[in-house]
């Protein structure tokens, strides 16, 4: 006879765990903002000069209060999100001075998964150096009401794409000059006019 195998339920198996929900004003915000870039990407193409430059010059304003410039947002941020394709690849040593210069050594600057503080130190080093609409423009289309359905670089043109490539390798070159984070984020805030928050102790 053929032994019959038998599994028991215990009720109490794991279910997948959901991705948290956008909520409704969320996406309203995220809808308002994608048709005015799609609105204004038909303009360029049909309108009059005197209704474009006016319409480059509106702002709008977002739940949060926050007002931002079509003008100035239009040359980098699309309304389609763009195949998703690395910008800090392990073949650059992009983490891997930063891990250098924070000393972390026991983390590994090519797993996926980083500390939560580096997206931070991400958007000071590269988003920052972007016109200041651009990256809560970017935080309405890939982060809409703070639940992440896609990366910044995803909702970048391919100019804004180029110049990310262009502040990232800026961010590379500093830090293989460098000796500590403190000592890049001074370098690099002097030569692209970023402001850094100056330690009493730069050793600390």
């Amino acid at each position: 006879m053929k032994e019959v195998k038998t599994e028991l339920k215990t009720g109490t198996e794991s279910k997948p765990a959901k991705k948290p929900e956008v909520s409704k004003e969320a996406l309203e915000e995220r809808l308002l903002l994608t048709g005015l870039l799609i609105e204004q990407a038909e303009d360029l193409a049909k309108k009059a000069k005197q209704r474009k430059l006016e319409r480059e010059q509106e702002e709008i304003e977002l739940r949060s209060g926050a007002k931002i410039s079509i003008r100035q947002i239009q040359d980098f941020v699309t309304a389609n999100s763009q195949p998703y394709a690395p910008m800090f690849p392990n073949a650059l040593p992009f983490f891997k001075e930063m891990y250098r210069l924070l000393d972390w050594q026991d983390k590994d600057p090519n797993e996926f998964i980083k500390p939560a503080v580096v997206g931070g130190f991400i958007n000071e080093l590269i988003y920052h150096r972007f016109h200041k609409d651009v990256l809560p423009a970017l935080q309405v289309m890939a982060m809409p009401g703070g639940v992440r359905q896609h990366k910044f670089f995803q909702f970048l043109t391919l100019e804004g794409q180029r110049k990310l490539e262009e502040y990232r390798d800026d961010a590379i070159r500093i830090m293989k000059t460098c000796k500590t984070w403190y000592e890049f984020r001074i370098k690099y805030a002097r030569e692209f006019n970023l402001p850094v928050q100056l330690k009493f102790r730069p050793d600390l």
